[in-house]
């Protein structure tokens, strides 16, 4: 397992799977509602509401969000192709939200694409009112700067980094594209073997029969749902 250091980065890596995790305050006080028109959108709530306390402001995301992928909309989080998982918590006594993720290759690239794509106010079929979402998140945290300068926004996640002790990656040489692409490859080797039985066996060149038999044996074997 190597971990990766440079700039204070504490990202394992096991195999071509990457972890990492990250814990910053979230403000004390009273705020505006930030994410009124996003609130608004998904909750109805009056995007003139009085001040709120900013842990609430934060459950407010957080309820949107689960709402809307509880009807089985999407998120921009849908549009980064290597996120094996992306999990936030408020931790016990509201003062800390944890942020924990496994992904795909480099650490610099996963945060990379959470600023072009999560964070970027286009509006795409996964975001159709081109919410900031790294915004409506950590805009409720201390210290957080927002990721038009993206230097600062990895300063400020290189910062509350906070090391794994232990790691253990059940699968760690297999990619969410490889998972993509194992499922379409399952789904068309089914559509060719329905064709394929439609001609009789006994017609197949004996190459191809003896090729197509290892094939399904191979691919049967393996135990997976919904592909």
């Amino acid at each position: 397992m190597s971990n990766g250091t440079q700039q204070g980065v504490r990202s394992h890596i096991v195999g071509r799977v990457s972890e990492m995790t990250h814990v910053v305050d979230i403000k004390q006080g009273f705020t505006v509602p930030i994410v009124a028109d996003f609130a608004t959108r998904r909750l109805g709530l009056d995007p003139t509401a009085a001040p709120v306390r900013w842990i609430d402001n934060l459950r407010t995301v957080f309820t949107a969000i689960a709402l809307d992928t509880s009807v089985g909309n999407l998120t921009p989080l849908n549009d980064i192709a290597t996120i094996h998982f992306a999990r936030w918590v408020i931790l016990p006594g509201d003062t800390q939200l944890l942020f924990t993720s496994n992904f795909d290759g480099s650490w610099e690239q996963y945060i990379h694409d959470f600023v072009t794509v999560a964070n970027s106010g286009a509006k795409t079929p996964h975001n159709d009112a081109g919410i900031k979402w790294m915004d409506a998140i950590w805009g409720n945290c201390v210290g957080y700067p927002g990721t038009a300068d993206f230097p600062a926004f990895l300063d400020f996640i290189q910062q509350g980094m906070v090391e794994t002790t232990l790691w253990y990656p059940t699968i760690s040489d297999v990619t969410v594209r490889d998972v993509s692409w194992l499922r379409q490859f399952r789904k068309h080797f089914s559509h060719f073997e329905e064709v394929a039985l439609t001609v009789p066996r006994a017609s197949w060149p004996p190459e191809l029969l003896a090729a197509y038999d290892h094939l399904n044996r191979s691919v049967n074997r393996i135990d997976v749902t919904d592909v």
